[in-house]
């Protein structure tokens, strides 16, 4: 009876460890990209995967943007926006690094890639 108890306890201190201030820490967000190709989907979907906190993420090429589902603990919005411009993509308010965004082959830099 006494591990009944203990085990809800441990239940009920671990789903708590899971929330701060009462938001869940994984969060998904949509960022607005200036991806362009097959390429750039996966140049941008392998570097955020690798990202600190990152679950997924997947660029639609339609749209241009990149759904990131991330835990807040380990890295932020803003921290992910900052990872796509270092790869030399525009997310968001956040403008490609230009250093990264020329090293990009010609179809993936602005105005290379014709339908």
């Amino acid at each position: 009876m006494k591990t009944g108890i203990l085990l809800i306890m441990i239940g009920i201190f671990s789903s708590c460890a899971t929330m701060k201030d009462g938001s869940p820490v994984k969060k998904v967000v949509q960022i607005q990209t200036s991806a362009q190709c097959d390429d750039c989907k996966e140049r941008i979907e392998t570097k955020l995967n690798y990202e600190k906190g990152v679950v997924y993420s997947e660029l639609d090429l339609d749209t241009k943007k990149v759904e990131v589902k991330f835990n807040q603990k380990q890295t932020s919005e803003e921290q992910i926006r900052k990872a796509i411009a270092a790869i030399g993509y525009h997310a968001d308010d956040v403008k490609a690094d230009v250093t990264a965004q020329s090293a990009l082959p010609e179809c993936c830099q602005p105005g290379g890639h014709k339908d």
